[in-house]
């Protein structure tokens, strides 16, 4: 019993592969080096099609199939801690079933709003592209629902897990810059605005409160 269970952690402390070493290092730099990862659930891609996603996406981008098998022990490094990378999603039957890929930014490639936006365009124009693999289609036969050949199955951006909806809609924010200048303008609204409008609000409350008041002397008298 002993001499079995020395042999068993002998196995789970022995070191890697060459192979599979490298691409432990290569998952590992491309989870903690990136603000921005989207993780994929392809299906029945070919060599071509993936050519043509490369070379489609953003400059800075880029896609790499990951091994799920892999994932746990890349995500028990220190780095991905000292990286503050949400895992618990990752670490899930949901990335760790079936064929995995992953778009990530170049390390240093900023990120802009409006690139995920275009990036998750690309990625849904790639999902509904027909399959040579599907039946053809039957003219008389109702429209078959389009299945997504790219699924998107979850986010990380700037530090922070998202699902597929809540991704979409930090692509619908504007540019950083832009935000920057409206958060300015509202900060420089001159003080006679802002004490007009907080005044304002002020009138409202003191008249609903006393609209409150009179109700409740209304009730008392008829009492």
């Amino acid at each position: 019993m002993a001499t079995s269970s020395a042999r068993t952690a002998l196995t789970r402390t022995r070191p890697l592969p060459v192979r599979k070493s490298l691409v432990y290092e290569q998952h590992l730099a491309l989870l903690t080096a990136s603000p921005l990862l989207l993780f994929l659930r392809p299906t029945d891609f070919t060599a071509h099609e993936y050519k043509s996603l490369r070379s489609s996406l953003p400059p800075g981008f880029s896609l790499t199939h990951l091994r799920p098998g892999l994932l746990p022990a890349v995500l028990r490094h220190p780095a991905v801690a000292s990286a503050a990378l949400p895992t618990s999603h990752l670490d899930s039957a949901s990335h760790l079933k079936g064929p995995l890929a992953l778009v990530s930014g170049d390390q240093g490639t900023p990120l802009h709003p409006p690139t995920l936006k275009k990036l998750l365009a690309v990625l849904q124009t790639f999902s509904h592209s027909p399959s040579r693999n599907d039946p053809p289609v039957d003219a008389k036969a109702p429209a078959p629902e389009k299945k997504e050949r790219l699924d998107l199955l979850s986010a990380v951006v700037d530090g922070r897990a998202m699902g597929k909806a809540e991704t979409g809609k930090v692509g619908d924010l504007p540019e950083l810059d832009v935000l920057r200048a409206q958060i300015v303008g509202l900060l420089s609204m001159p003080g006679s605005r802002i004490v007009g409008v907080l005044g304002q609000r002020g009138g409202e409350v003191g008249r609903a409160l006393e609209g409150f008041k009179k109700g409740l002397e209304g009730g008392e008298a008829s009492v």
